[in-house]
């Protein structure tokens, strides 16, 4: 079983000084393999009417031509360096040099788990740094240097994880790194069976939103991903390749199930749980709104949210809107369900759809294009979980309301409010390093300001600011909670206990044991070395 990923190299220099010669050995031992980094926009340097460069344009913001590529992030900022504006960004034809970034300069089609060894010796002997990308659905700068793409799927009605009894087994579906979920979600329909992932068709399914905790609106029900997951195949930084699951390589697999990606070696596979499949019923409500009309309807959100979530409603909501699914109830219970959200939506002349639909890929097919997040664009977000005990207290009802409110006025700053946490979940305490908080949590709330690509050093500072003073009274009205790691302000206060609050220490400790020499470092993971790190150069300075 084969999958590919793309695997980066940095040297201890800045990447653009980084000599040829330096990687000729690992090239020559990897059959000349190792590629140069073109960023995607280069074309247009050379000749804006060239029809690659029109190809780019035209292509600039589509999810699918940004992940087939190593020289492209789903949010160009991270194609740049952040802190000067160093990139290639296709707008100044004739005002700025094309440089590839915070781009690696080499990088490493990853085929099989030797190329993962040869690379990491390569890297071990020579000081070299590496850092590891799948699709590029990265809102902080994590995955930029490497790793991405390659589809392999495989269905088991039988798996056993390896080491394990034969009488214990289940459902499953095994997935190469670069799998995509669209593919995912297209070929568990095809055999009947529903897998909980990502809410765009081309995050990967088994890099950082598996290992970071792994959302769906499927989640209130079926469980986050890191609940689903049954086994990794990976590489750690010695070179051996391991199998980690609930009988073998335990402490690896519960680092696995909610550590992060890009941490513990390269995951090559990861085998997921499959539900039989389910009936949907859809609730699509959205219409015109005013600050006014959004302060109701957000009202009414906080005060219908955990009815909602309790009877099995997961998805996403806003200012004047909402798609969520239920595979819980009869159509006609959807629809009373419902109706308090929908009477609101009539009254303004909107838009009420209650339908039932026959399986969660002919949900994602109708609705999630139309409302996958945008690329090719470039967001600093905000974030925080929201726990279901302040839905029992009117004063911290109150403040949550002042919260979402304060953010409306803002054209480029609108709530996300997720019901996507594992309320009605059954987990196994202790079973994943997961943030507790998402236990405990009814909504993930996250919203986004944007900078443009040649936004001044005040400019970037004037958004994180605003930002940071949007999610501190999210913070306030829950202190006690923590944020989802992938999807999260870049300069997070305290982030080891908003990201894991109590498993932080033991996650450290399984860092040192399986990466002692730090080799895989990224922004604010589990053992990061810090903003003062050569590496981070590309990020701006900022404090609150």
């Amino acid at each position: 079983m084969i999958s590919t990923l793309l695997l980066t190299l940095i040297s201890l220099n800045h990447v653009d000084a980084a000599p040829a010669s330096k990687f000729a050995s690992l090239n020559a031992t990897l059959g000349g393999r190792l590629g140069e980094t073109r960023p995607i926009s280069e074309p247009c340097y050379q000749d804006s009417t060239l029809n690659a460069c029109k190809y780019v344009q035209e292509n600039y913001v589509n999810s699918t031509f940004r992940g087939d590529v190593y020289g492209a992030t789903m949010y160009p900022v991270w194609e740049t360096c952040f802190a000067t504006d160093q990139g290639c960004i296709p707008t100044p034809w004739t005002t700025q040099k094309c440089e590839i970034g915070s781009l690696s300069s080499a990088y490493l089609a990853v085929e099989s788990a030797e190329d993962v060894q040869h690379a990491f010796a390569f890297a071990n002997s020579t000081g070299t740094l590496l850092s590891i990308k799948n699709t590029g659905h990265d809102f902080i700068g994590r995955s930029v240097l490497k790793n991405s793409l390659a589809l392999w799927i495989s269905y088991n009605p039988t798996f056993v994880p390896e080491g394990g009894q034969a009488d214990v087994n289940y459902t499953a579906i095994t997935l190469g790194a670069g799998a995509q979920w669209y593919d995912v979600y297209k070929f568990a329909d095809e055999h009947n069976v529903t897998v909980v992932g990502g809410y765009h068709p081309t995050v990967g399914a088994s890099g950082g939103w598996l290992m970071g905790a792994g959302y769906s609106v499927l989640t209130p029900t079926l469980g986050l991903g890191v609940d689903r997951a049954l086994q990794f195949k990976i590489v750690t930084l010695d070179g051996v390749y391991r199998t980690a699951n609930e009988y073998q390589n335990t402490d690896l697999f519960w680092a696995l199930r909610g550590g992060g990606g890009g941490t513990f070696g390269v995951v090559l596979e990861s085998t997921t749980l499959a539900s039989p499949q389910l009936t949907l019923q859809v609730a699509s409500v959205s219409f015109n709104s005013t600050e006014e009309t959004a302060r109701n309807f957000l009202k009414l959100l906080i005060d219908n949210g955990v009815e909602w979530s309790e009877a099995g409603w997961g998805g996403h909501m806003y200012q004047n809107s909402f798609i969520s699914v239920n595979p819980l109830l009869t159509h006609e219970e959807a629809l009373a369900s419902m109706k308090n959200a929908s009477d609101y939506a009539h009254t303004l002349n909107g838009s009420v759809v209650i339908e039932e639909l026959p399986s969660f890929f002919a949900f994602f097919e109708k609705y999630v294009p139309a409302a996958e997040a945008v690329v090719g664009v470039h967001p600093v977000l905000g974030t925080r979980l929201i726990p279901t005990s302040i839905f029992s207290n009117e004063t911290a009802k109150a403040q949550l309301l002042d919260a979402f409110a304060a953010m409306v006025p803002f054209a480029t700053v609108d709530p996300q409010i997720n019901a996507v946490t594992p309320l009605l979940y059954n987990h196994t305490e202790g079973a994943t390093s997961v943030l507790p908080a998402w236990r405990k949590a009814l909504w993930q709330v996250v919203f986004a300001a944007e900078t443009s690509w040649n936004a001044t050093e005040a400019e970037k500072q004037e958004v994180f600011s605003l930002v940071d003073s949007l999610t501190q009274p999210l913070r306030d009205v829950a202190p006690d909670s923590g944020a989802y790691m992938n999807e999260v302000f870049i300069y997070e206060p305290d982030f080891e206990t908003a990201f894991w609050g109590d498993n932080y220490p033991r996650l450290l400790a399984l860092k040192h044991k399986y990466d002692p020499n730090g080799l895989l470092d990224c922004w604010h993971c589990v053992g990061w070395q810090g903003a003062q790190d050569e590496r981070y150069s590309c990020y701006p300075d900022f404090s609150s």
